[in-house]
């Protein structure tokens, strides 16, 4: 009896809350209402399943949205570390690109060879011009400009080098990084 009492209550104050909303609610949606209202009258333990499985279900959602919260959390501090490396990263790549290569291409390249100087001191253009490079060589350097993948490239550039002054520029040529010595333009062309 105390139970039929208490469904009772809970369902005139559930009527009264869906007479509240009723203002919003098409005659078909109010008949379905009043039906199943009739229906848990009939039977509460069905109401109480019902109840249950509500309860049950939105723990569920609740354990649910808890895991995919920690989830997404996880993944914006991978996201995170990831932007920090890339940041890393291409600042590296830019101080790379802004300090050039000095390191000689594969292949065959020629340069021109602008002097040899024991006292002469241009070290400091390697670091902003990345084709001009010095190469020790018996206790002295020998400046060398540019990468030419065409010999007539490097020749009409050592003849440009030759008109502000330094007669003694040539083209020398590298195969793989290796200086070939033996290496004569005038005969090559």
């Amino acid at each position: 009896m105390r139970l039929l009492k208490a469904i009772t209550f809970l369902l005139a104050v559930v009527f009264s809350l869906n007479i509240a909303q009723a203002q919003n609610l098409s005659k078909a949606e109010k008949k379905k209402l009043k039906k199943e209202l009739k229906q848990y009258k009939k039977d509460p333990s069905s109401y109480k399943k019902m109840k249950t499985k509500t309860k049950e279900e939105m723990d569920q959602r609740d354990v649910t949205i808890a895991e995919l919260t920690k989830q997404l959390d996880q993944q914006n501090v991978e996201l995170r570390a990831l932007r920090d490396s890339f940041a890393s990263l291409n600042r590296r790549f830019n101080n790379l690109m802004e300090a050039g290569s000095m390191d000689i291409p594969r292949g065959t390249v020629y340069a021109v060879q602008i002097g040899y100087f024991e006292l002469l001191k241009l070290d400091e253009f390697n670091k902003r011009i990345r084709t001009i490079r010095a190469e020790n060589q018996g206790g002295g350097k020998r400046y060398v400009i540019g990468y030419f993948t065409d010999l007539n490239d490097a020749m009409e550039f050592g003849d440009e080098i030759k008109t502000i002054g330094i007669d003694d520029a040539f083209v020398s040529q590298y195969v793989n990084g290796v200086r070939n010595m033996k290496f004569d333009a005038q005969k090559a062309k």
